[in-house]
C-alpha cells in the first residue's frame, strides 16, 4: 500500500494570501492537487491543512481523502509531515509527499513513480526534472521514524542528505514539471500558461 500525503498547511507569507486557494482554471491550486492524487493510483490521500484553511474551502469528501488539522502549522513543514505521516493507514509502505504549490505535476507523474517503486523498491525515491532533483518525493516507511525527528521548516531532504545510500533517483521531466508558487510573480507566470 502506498499512501499520498497532501502538505497543504503553510502559512503562504511570501504569497501575502493563502496559496491553497489560488485559483487555477475552474479550480484552487490545493483541489488541483487533490484531484491529481485521486487520479493516480494511491491507495489512500491525506491532506495536512491549517485550521484557517478548513473554513475558506469546499473539501472533497471521497472516503479515501482524510483531511487532518495542523495545530501549529506556523511550527513550519516538518510538523505537518510528523502529523501525517502519524495518520497513515498501518498497513502503508511508502508515502508520496505532494505539496499543494506545483500544478505542474500531474497523475501520469505520480503513477511513474509509483510503477518505479513497486518495481524496485527504495528506501526513497526521488524525481528529477532534467537532471535536477525535485518533487514528489516517494518515502519508504523505514525512513519515517528519521522524518519524524525532524523540527521547524524543514522537509525530509535533510534526512536524504543524511542517507544518500537509500536514495534512488528517477528522470520524469517529461512527465510534467518542479516548479512551485511562492511568490504573487510566480503565481501570474503559470497563470499565463494556464488554460
Amino acid at each position: 500500500m502506498i499512501s499520498g500525503l497532501v502538505l497543504a498547511a503553510g502559512l503562504s507569507r511570501r504569497m501575502g494570501q493563502p496559496k491553497q486557494l489560488l485559483r487555477l482554471g475552474q479550480t484552487t491550486l490545493l483541489e488541483h492537487t487533490i484531484s491529481v492524487a485521486r487520479s493516480s493510483h494511491l491507495d489512500e490521500i491525506v491532506v495536512v491543512v491549517s485550521a484557517d484553511l478548513t473554513h475558506q474551502m469546499s473539501w472533497d469528501t471521497s472516503p479515501c481523502v482524510r483531511r487532518v488539522v495542523n495545530p501549529r502549522p506556523q511550527d513550519g513543514q516538518s510538523s505537518s509531515l510528523r502529523l501525517g505521516l502519524t495518520c497513515l493507514a498501518p498497513e502503508s509502505g511508502g508515502v508520496l509527499v505532494l505539496m499543494c504549490d506545483q500544478p505542474g505535476v500531474t497523475a501520469r507523474l505520480v503513477n511513474h513513480l509509483l510503477e518505479a517503486w513497486c518495481a524496485q523498491p527504495a528506501g526513497a525515491l526521488v524525481p528529477t526534472y532534467g537532471g535536477e532533483r525535485g518533487t514528489p518525493v516517494l518515502l519508504g516507511s523505514e525512513l519515517w521514524p528519521l522524518v519524524t525527528q525532524l523540527t521547524g521548516d524543514t522537509g525530509a531532504r535533510a534526512v536524504l542528505g543524511a542517507h544518500p545510500e537509500v536514495v534512488r533517483c528517477i528522470e520524469v521531466g517529461h512527465l510534467g514539471t518542479p516548479e512551485d508558487i511562492d511568490t504573487p510573480e510566480e503565481y501570474a507566470r503559470v497563470l499565463g500558461r494556464a488554460p
